[in-house]
């Protein structure tokens, strides 16, 4: 059945996001990778995920590819070859791929041309934040989000461990900003159950983002390393958010926590994410990442439970209220870009994004 006139889909959803950089790996797991590849997963497609230069040698971002995870030979996953002077070795016939995904080299032909054909897809991938990144489509001018925490020098930056859930990666964003779960879901860390109303911010859209602040009720004692206090709330369109604390229990002190969900597929994301603390640099970082791991402990059997996992885009499906202003507005935004690109591609999409309206108030 194809959608009605105007109806938005998965696939274009997809469409969109393919526009955008996603992390797919981290640069650790990368360089510990023997043979130099590694496999990943982006908007439905395998991947692999080669360094095709030596960690600490040379422009690093100019040494990493990203390929369709298939020899077009015989059909072998590419992600377990090797890389081999400069370029990434099919493990079963030796053909071996440049990183704009030409075949430079079929051992069993030596001196005869390589056929024109002999081509993998492959994907624009940068290293930035301890991470790789691949944007699936060039169409739109798009940028890697920022971590801003590793611009300042007060900030310890420590990277927490990547998790897969089977939920859509714009459903794992929106638990992140859902102000209203804090006091049911995390009642004693985040929030409080006798105090189930948040108040109802202002959001504002700027430079591709959704800004608004947030002041919680104080649950009645406080982890020394919680992420807990005024915070200021940057959603980066699509899937990256960055919050900033005023620890509530330590006067003076900043602390930040950062996160992108990668899109796997339309109902499963990998989420890397960041804290950072302009205090306790010389404490052990174990003690500041087992905070959000006692939170993604308490998130994770109602975030993965949502059905269906992939976000709804029927009209009217889940039932808001004014309590779920963040969501809404997040929603709204994302919509048109995924209407942006479905009507008008990459340029339209760029174009929405850069769109600036004025504050929703609270309430």
């Amino acid at each position: 059945m194809h959608p009605a006139l105007g109806e938005l889909t998965q696939a274009d959803l997809t469409r969109m996001l393919e526009l955008f950089w996603h992390p797919v790996c981290t640069t650790a797991e990368l360089d510990a990778s023997p043979s130099g590849v590694v496999p990943a997963r982006l908007l439905g497609r395998d991947l692999a995920v080669a360094r095709l230069q030596a960690p600490g040698v040379g422009d690093l971002d100019a040494g990493v590819a990203a390929l369709v995870d298939r020899c077009p030979h015989r059909s072998t996953r590419l992600s377990v070859g090797c890389v081999d002077g400069g370029a990434l070795r099919c493990a079963y016939h030796g053909w071996r791929w440049g990183a704009d995904g030409r075949c430079v080299d079929i051992p069993s032909m030596p001196g005869v041309p390589v056929p024109s054909r002999a081509r993998v897809e492959g994907f624009s991938a940068q290293r930035r934040h301890g991470l790789v990144w691949v944007r699936i489509d060039d169409g739109a001018d798009t940028s890697i989000p920022p971590l801003p925490a590793a611009s300042e020098a007060d900030m310890k930056v420590v990277a927490g461990a990547p998790y897969t859930w089977p939920t859509a990666a714009p459903r794992r964003l929106e638990n992140f900003v859902d102000l209203a779960h804090f006091a049911w879901v995390h009642d004693g860390s985040l929030g409080r159950r006798d105090q189930p109303v948040p108040p109802i911010p202002s959001v504002e859209r700027v430079a591709g983002e959704l800004r608004f602040g947030f002041d919680p009720p104080a649950p009645d004692e406080l982890d020394a390393a919680a992420l807990f206090g005024s915070s200021s709330y940057r959603i980066v369109l699509p899937l990256t958010v960055d919050i900033e604390f005023a620890i509530a229990q330590r006067p003076g002190v900043r602390r930040r926590l950062w996160m992108t969900a990668c899109p796997l597929d339309p109902g499963a994301c990998r989420t890397f994410w960041h804290v950072a603390r302009s205090d306790g640099h010389d404490e052990p970082d174990d003690l500041h990442l087992a905070f959000q791991d006692r939170v993604l402990a308490e998130d994770g059997p109602v975030v993965c439970n949502q059905v269906p996992p992939e976000l709804p885009l029927e009209p009217g499906l889940e039932i808001s209220v004014r309590t779920d202003r963040v969501s809404i507005e997040y929603r709204r935004w994302l919509l048109e870009l995924v209407r942006a690109g479905r009507d008008g591609g990459g340029p339209a999409v760029a174009a929405a994004l850069a769109g600036v309206s004025a504050a929703v108030p609270a309430g």
